[in-house]
């Protein structure tokens, strides 16, 4: 199957090594939306039995990166719009709220650590590594409602973000709006630094806005990847 690994999972037990690897390369589009996942097909690429794969498949089920069809089979699910409409409108109302808080009460040192992270994404802008821009803009974020005392609502956020977030990874690898996302981060950082809330409101609702924009062309450029 050509999966791509991480050696960040290499500690975990099989159950939960077998469905971090498959969840990482179906959110990373490695195994595209519509394939077939065969069990005894994985279980060979893991040379393990197939109880690891039974597990989970339950669990991206329940996330809804695969789809179970009975005497059909199983297949990685495409990108639903609803579920990224749902999630965007999520991220939307929580994050231009928690961008407004952290105009008040986000720690100066906590803007250092927003720079770094920054830095990082140009570098990965450069070395025109997607992934990785994508892993650290979802950093990015995540510091901001922890710097907030607030990441738990982040972990809600990712928690419905599956589709999104695939759509997102969709947008960076055709390099749809990769410079313009990281001037709307140094733009978020430059507006909690001044303490403008105002404008620091404006800013993350025109850098989620973008999302919308990529969404009419991703679907036009890349059909097979959604649901109809």
């Amino acid at each position: 199957m050509n999966l791509a690994y991480h050696k960040k999972y290499n500690n975990l037990n099989m159950k939960d090594y077998v469905y971090n690897v498959l969840k990482e390369n179906i959110m990373n589009l490695t195994i595209k939306p519509g394939t077939i996942l065969r069990k005894k097909e994985i279980a060979s690429e893991f040379e393990v039995s197939r109880t690891p794969i039974r597990e989970a498949f339950v669990k991206l089920k329940e996330e809804g990166l695969i789809d179970v069809y009975p005497q059909r089979g199983t297949f990685v699910s495409y990108i639903d719009l609803d579920k990224v409409k749902e999630a965007k409108f999520m991220r939307e109302a929580l994050e231009t709220k928690i961008v407004k808080l952290a105009c008040e009460v986000f720690p100066d040192e906590k803007i250092f650590d927003l720079e770094a992270n920054l830095k990082v994404q140009e570098m990965s802008l450069q070395q025109n590594n997607y992934l990785k821009l994508f892993e650290y803009d979802n950093e990015f974020h995540k510091m901001l409602f922890e710097g907030c005392n607030m990441e738990n609502i982040w972990t809600s956020i990712e928690q419905i973000s599956s589709h999104l977030n695939r759509m997102r990874i969709l947008s960076l690898s055709a390099d749809f709006n990769r410079s313009d996302v990281i001037e709307d981060h140094q733009r978020i950082i430059n507006t909690i630094r001044e303490r403008d809330s105002k404008k620091a409101l404006q800013v993350m609702e025109s850098h989620i806005s973008r999302i919308k924009f990529d969404q009419e062309k991703l679907k036009r450029d890349y059909p097979d990847y959604f649901a109809s």
